[in-house]
């Protein structure tokens, strides 16, 4: 009712509601499509991301993790020290990020990727794996909350 005060006289209020239906239904039918293609892709990207790591991963990840964290802060703040300022991003496996820094703060960050690596090691994760979880974990969800409660029990 309120839609045919809102046509113009000129047009059939029938031809009206016949271009309104078949608008209506031609929506409804591409959101049918929409959540017919989308849904498969949904359960098999949740399948997957469901099977990518396990329990004794979250834990080690939880554990490790918070270690070299631990680390990264105390050699921040040498570095930091050394510098009289913010150290610049300093990639462990990009030597290219740390090459320019004077020896005594390059030895330092030499260190610290080497213990990190015993870090991760020592719960079980390669470094290949750990920066997987990483990515994992930097994407929130399901993952980052496991750890989380990991965390919740240190």
């Amino acid at each position: 009712m309120l839609l045919s005060n809102l046509v113009p006289f000129n047009i059939n209020k029938v031809l009206f509601r016949f271009l309104t239906t078949g608008i209506l239904a031609a929506t409804g039918l591409f959101g049918i499509l929409v959540i017919e293609v989308s849904f498969p892709f949904s359960r098999i990207s949740s399948v997957a991301h469901a099977q990518d790591y396990t329990q004794n991963e979250v834990t080690s990840y939880a554990k490790a993790g918070y270690e070299v964290e631990l680390l990264r802060q105390r050699v921040y703040k040498e570095i930091k020290s050394m510098l009289n300022q913010a150290p610049p991003d300093i990639v462990c496996n990009r030597p290219e990020t740390f090459e320019n820094l004077p020896d005594n703060v390059r030895d330092t960050v030499s260190q610290y990727c080497d213990d990190s690596e015993r870090i991760v090691q020592r719960h079980n994760l390669s470094i290949d794996r750990f920066n997987q979880l990483k990515s994992f974990y930097d994407r929130g969800g399901e993952f980052y909350q496991q750890v989380q409660n990991v965390l919740k029990e240190f």
